[in-house]
């Protein structure tokens, strides 16, 4: 259902009410160019295009209702003039929940101001006016409804998108017309229902050019295409390249050898040969994609873990290596003897540029500019939705770790509160660091309205945080007052790459809905 009568509940006046049951009534013969709406209320119905148990809002402009003749004498029910409303949406259907309900204010209202008793009449007024809110407290419940059916049929394209999908399928799933369910997926999701099953699928054919070998026709199909060259022509439309050209540069064994250079292949949409999984930063990395990256490598941030890696990569002979240029003399020298190597500048560049320091690398620097493009579309709908939601309340992260609070700057996951969502920062100066350490007391003089807080698992921080808790100080913090403390984990808030500060967007847009 789309947002009918007034986007906003308003007083509409009445000017006539009909009502038809059987062949006992017939409709008033309307004249041509009307001054006025129509709402029409169908309780039982014969016609093709008016449905029973449904109300339609009709526009004097948008359709000549003495078009509808034939319709409407298949149609029992109760029809509305209603005074001219610039806000008025165009003809659409909302469907009624309790029948009885509606029916009884209708026969209240036709019987009322047909009387000829003036205080009667004023009295059908009054039922008019409980019938309109009655549609208005529908129609909001619609909307809330409708965020939930395109998640449910969003869910069912990410799991079925290999068998056939319409939209007609779709939009009976959701339980609405395909008119609408197409209208208010784009409206909630940003692009077409039809947009988004074909990203989905590409996506899954990538996946299995990476990491299968099959022929683009079996691909084809199993993503649900049926016709591959149709197949072909989406794929090269939505990627760039072709199907086999994607394959050949697939084959290409890329070793990862820090997180946050798996955050940026990945979206590049290369999965590594070879990647450190075991850090609780790698957790969603680890669920998503443990079982098609081949070579396991351990955390080179543990001295003792580099030998084995160095080992694990001389045995799966990569093409190239991705790492941070923090690593040893030694140990890039290392590197350099088994594959070529790009070593990112890990404190001279931001993450932005990594990504684009990346796709030069593997030769994709348009699909890295691209990236980062969408993604700052993304994050300008969220920036949005946030400043209405929030409006000047300031937000702050803390991270309590070993017995010590920091609080965080614009670098990491400051870059994306204050940079790409432009948050408003709370305290003093807003610093470059990741963070910096502070005390107590300078966390209370910063009354956060919003507080991020990760707490490491060491006894040191656990202890300090259950102190911090019980202090009376900490309670009067208005973060604290308005149950606005948000416990996170370092996966994906501490995930200095593309593809975290991605998914940090959308945890924000959730934390803060």
């Amino acid at each position: 259902m789309k947002d009918t009568l007034t986007s906003t509940p308003a007083m509409l006046g009445l000017l006539q009410a009909y009502k038809r049951k059987g062949d006992l009534t017939v409709w008033p013969s309307l004249p041509q160019s009307p001054p006025w709406d129509v709402l029409l209320i169908v309780i039982r119905s014969s016609a093709n295009h008016l449905e029973p148990c449904k109300a339609y809002f009709i526009p004097a402009d948008e359709r000549d209702v003495r078009d509808w003749e034939m319709e409407l004498a298949q149609v029992e029910g109760y029809l509305f003039l209603i005074e001219r409303q610039e806000a008025t949406i165009r003809y659409e259907a909302l469907t009624l929940p309790a029948t009885a309900l509606y029916i009884r204010l209708c026969d209240n209202i036709v019987s009322s101001t047909s009387s000829e008793d003036a205080l009667e009449r004023f009295r059908g007024h009054i039922y008019f006016q409980e019938l309109l809110y009655e549609l208005y407290r529908v129609r909001d419940q619609w909307k809330s409804n409708s965020r939930t059916a395109v998640a449910h049929t969003r869910a069912y394209m990410d799991d079925h998108y290999g068998e056939e999908i319409s939209i007609e399928s779709l939009a009976s799933m959701a339980g609405i017309s395909p008119a609408y369910y197409m209208e208010i997926f784009k409206k909630i999701v940003g692009r077409s229902p039809i947009d988004y099953l074909t990203s989905v699928r590409i996506n899954a054919a990538r996946r299995l050019l990476d990491n299968t070998g099959a022929p683009a026709r079996q691909v084809a199909e199993s993503v649900g295409y049926k016709d591959p060259f149709y197949f072909s022509r989406q794929f090269k439309r939505v990627t760039g390249v072709s199907p086999s050209r994607y394959a050949k540069r697939g084959s290409l064994r890329i070793a990862s050898l820090h997180y946050p250079m798996t955050g940026q292949m990945l979206a590049l949409q290369h999965i590594p040969y070879a990647a450190p999984l075991d850090r609780e930063f790698c957790q969603f990395y680890k669920q998503k994609y443990e079982l098609q990256i081949p070579v396991h490598l351990r955390d080179p941030a543990v001295d003792v873990n580099m030998a084995f890696n160095l080992e694990a990569l001389q045995e799966a002979k990569p093409d190239v290596v991705i790492a941070g240029d923090w690593l040893s003399k030694a140990d890039q020298t290392a590197l350099n003897g088994i594959a070529s190597t790009l070593y990112i500048p890990w404190w001279e560049k931001d993450w932005r540029e990594h990504l684009l320091l990346v796709g030069r690398f593997l030769g994709e620097s348009s699909q890295a500019e691209d990236w980062l493009s969408n993604y700052d579309n993304r994050a300008a709908k969220i920036r949005r939705r946030l400043q209405q939601r929030l409006g000047e309340s300031s937000v702050m992260a803390i991270h309590v770790l070993q017995g010590q609070i920091y609080q965080f700057g614009r670098r990491n996951l400051g870059t994306v509160l204050y940079n790409d969502l432009q948050l408003r920062f709370a305290g003093q100066h807003r610093m470059d660091k990741v963070y910096e350490p502070i005390t107590f007391e300078e966390l209370l003089d910063c009354q956060p309205d919003k507080l991020l807080v990760a707490v490491a698992d060491d006894s040191q921080s656990i202890e300090l945080w259950t102190a911090i808790l019980d202090k009376r100080e900490w309670k009067e913090l208005p973060a604290v007052r308005n149950n606005s403390v948000h416990r996170i984990q370092p996966d994906p808030w501490f995930d200095y790459s593309a593809l975290g500060n991605e998914r940090i967007l959308k945890e924000l847009d959730k934390l803060f809905s």
